[in-house]
């Protein structure tokens, strides 16, 4: 079928019956977050479709128009995926044709984006309990010019409270895994390229899980971040400048003690004292 085909959907297997929701058996395995929008799908909603979409591998979406209810069969239209939805007007569903993501514009003001990990965490990479927090302060200052926004809000609240320090993150978190494989480096448990691997997966799941992370915690994950980004798992594809194993231990032993001692992230050179002095 070509990009400006039609086909019959039935809408009922995504959507709920007043069509402002999603039905409870497709979200099975799926989160939610409400998006700011305006009086027709923009830009940014335009991006944050077509992030989804790549991470998914998935060109076209279809679109279909809900004035006319979701009882029936209904057309929908397939639409290219990174430029096809901008001017759509509401009420409109938007699904890949897999259905590992939507998107639900029921009315003007705001759209519900929904799907998979993989679709969520590229169409709302500030992760799902970030960007329901943000939609929770836009509901607030539009308040009283659109009391739906604060209903909408108030249906998806953020799943975790934000988290600043070690102490207050949940036990089986993706982020409490991050402070575990810490422990587990800097205590001669893990090695290096697998901390680095399990690193990268644990951040990929908080974001995917829509885990708040900020203040010092934050300041820690992203020097971890920063620190790992100058390291080369296989030493097959490693650059001059690398951190070897050993010196990834050292730089973040040194940041994991000196934040566990003060709370605070030593803002230095990544490479160890030896490479910084000529001596290594």
């Amino acid at each position: 079928m070509t990009r400006s085909g039609h086909e019959e959907a039935d809408l009922t297997l995504i959507v709920d019956a007043d069509g402002t929701g999603f039905a409870p058996s497709w979200l099975h395995g799926k989160t939610v977050a409400p998006v700011p929008a305006g009086s027709h799908i923009d830009a940014p909603l335009t991006r944050r479709i077509a992030a989804g979409c790549r991470a998914v591998g998935v060109a076209d979406l279809l679109c279909a128009d809900l004035t006319g209810g979701i009882d029936g069969p209904t057309s929908a239209s397939r639409i290219p995926s990174d430029t096809g939805t901008t001017g759509i007007n509401p009420p409109a569903l938007l699904w890949t044709p897999d259905r590992q993501g939507a998107v639900l514009f029921p009315e003007a003001g705001y759209a519900l984006v929904a799907g998979t990990a993989p679709f969520m965490g590229s169409a709302v990479g500030e992760g799902v309990d970030t960007a329901r927090a943000r939609f929770a302060r836009y509901a607030r200052t539009l308040s009283a010019r659109h009391r739906t926004l604060a209903e909408v809000a108030a249906a998806y609240p953020p799943a975790h409270r934000a988290w600043s320090h070690p102490d207050d993150v949940e036990s089986g978190s993706a982020a409490a895994r991050r402070l575990a494989l810490l422990d587990e480096l800097t205590g001669g448990t893990r090695s290096a390229p697998d901390f680095a691997h399990a690193w990268w997966a644990a951040r990929r799941a908080s974001q995917a899980n829509g885990e708040r992370i900020q203040g010092p915690l934050a300041d820690l994950f992203d020097r971890i971040f920063a620190i790992l980004e100058d390291y080369s798992v296989d030493p097959d594809l490693s650059e001059p400048g690398d951190l070897s194993d050993a010196e990834l231990l050292t730089v973040v032993s040194e940041t994991w003690h000196a934040y566990r001692h003060t709370d605070a992230i030593p803002r230095h050179d990544t490479q160890p004292a030896a490479r910084r002095s000529g001596n290594a």
